[in-house]
């Protein structure tokens, strides 16, 4: 697994992650909490980001969807990491903190079966999990209209993490994002942020002038 932790600080700033989905030791990995990747936008909700190691010429690649809330907190994600020329894929999953470890995690594609994930590492702002999985595994991915994460919180009751299965083809079949590609992404999101954001003050400037136009 050494040679697949090639420009880890690199990889660190751009999204959580990485660090677990390359096998970043963990000792290692909590020293410094890596900043989110950016979240998905209506369009694209999934992204691929790729990384050629330039000693053995592989490449790593995951394809990834974060789902946040309206203010930026993060709500989950889940990941497809792969290395070229490879049979063996992972998937990674992640939900927020709070909820009970031992159960683990499951995740389901639309009403198929349930594949079960333990958890592997926590940062403050998300706990992980991994699982190994084949074609077969992404292929359901491609075909499916929903993911579904499911995890147990501190009242032992499920609670589900719905992501969607739109884009995921279009963005696993594709070359992939490299930094810079990913800094346009970020970019993007940030204006749209902000055009959501101007929006929903213009939108409570209006209703608070009908409620001043009432009384």
């Amino acid at each position: 697994m050494a040679n697949l932790q090639f420009n880890i600080s690199r990889w660190q700033r751009l999204l959580p992650v990485v660090v677990f989905a390359i096998g970043a030791p963990i000792g290692a990995a909590a020293q410094e909490e890596p900043q989110r990747l950016p979240g998905p936008t209506p369009d694209a909700p999934w992204a691929k980001i790729c990384n050629k190691n330039p000693s053995d010429g592989k490449e790593l690649c995951l394809t990834i969807q974060e789902v946040t809330a309206d203010n930026g907190q993060f709500i989950a994600s889940a990941t497809v990491r792969e290395v070229t020329g490879e049979d063996k894929k992972s998937f990674v999953v992640a939900v927020p903190p709070g909820m009970l470890l031992q159960p683990g995690m499951r995740a389901q594609i639309d009403n198929g079966k349930q594949y079960e994930l333990s958890y592997g590492v926590c940062f403050p702002n998300a706990c992980y999990g991994e699982l190994e999985v084949d074609s077969d595994f992404v292929n359901s991915m491609k075909k499916g209209g929903q993911l579904i994460i499911i995890a147990m919180n501190a009242q032992a009751k499920p609670v589900s993490f719905p992501l969607t299965l739109t884009g995921f083809t279009k963005a696993y079949d594709s070359e992939g994002l490299n930094p810079a590609g990913l800094a346009q992404r970020q970019e993007d999101l940030t204006k749209a942020l902000q055009d959501r954001a101007a929006k929903a003050r213009e939108k409570l400037k209006e209703q608070q002038a009908k409620e001043g136009a009432a009384q």
